[in-house]
């Protein structure tokens, strides 16, 4: 049954914002120096945020992510963020088998956002990646914060990536 309404939920997430784009900003969001960016993606599935490393910190990358919560999903408003996050992160699976996430989903805060993540890990290559996949909702929406680095940087990297979300902005 979770896996049945995961896909629902992803399904719905990527048909759901066609009628929602436009050219407005939906973040306002100081990224961390090391962080160059944003390349912004708007299509019918939402809009994404995309920011990339720099050195020494080149491995890293943030993703923000605004999508509409499909009207069929909006009942149940309590198990929405979590729901959310195991459609981000099977959209990980898909491109990394091999990806490891933590069992215990987590309460976390960006701004004034309550989030719900999950920590994971994956071997690209000869590095260990880490990341955190969280996602929260705000005036009908879900909002989606999904980071990663080297697992050797990530101590220094995610403080600050983290620091920086607190004052992200939220503009609708």
């Amino acid at each position: 049954m979770r896996r049945v309404r995961s896909f629902v939920l992803l399904c719905s997430l990527l048909g759901a914002f066609a009628s929602s784009v436009s050219a407005r900003e939906f973040v306002q969001f100081s990224a961390p120096p090391f962080l160059a960016g944003p390349s912004v993606s708007r299509s019918a599935f939402g809009i994404t945020y995309v920011y990339r490393g720099r050195a020494p910190f080149a491995q890293s990358e943030l993703q923000i992510t605004v999508v509409e919560v499909p009207k069929e999903l909006a009942g149940d408003a309590t198990r929405l963020p979590a729901d959310c996050v195991g459609a981000f992160l099977n959209e990980l699976r898909a491109r990394d088998p091999g990806l490891m996430v933590g069992s215990e989903e987590s309460a976390s805060t960006v701004g004034a956002l309550a989030l719900v993540e999950r920590r994971w890990l994956s071997q690209r290559g000869e590095r260990m990646m880490t990341g955190v996949t969280a996602c929260g909702l705000h005036r009908g929406y879900f909002v989606s914060a999904n980071f990663a680095d080297d697992l050797r940087s990530a101590v220094q990297s995610f403080p600050a990536v983290r620091a920086a979300l607190e004052r992200l902005t939220l503009r609708f």
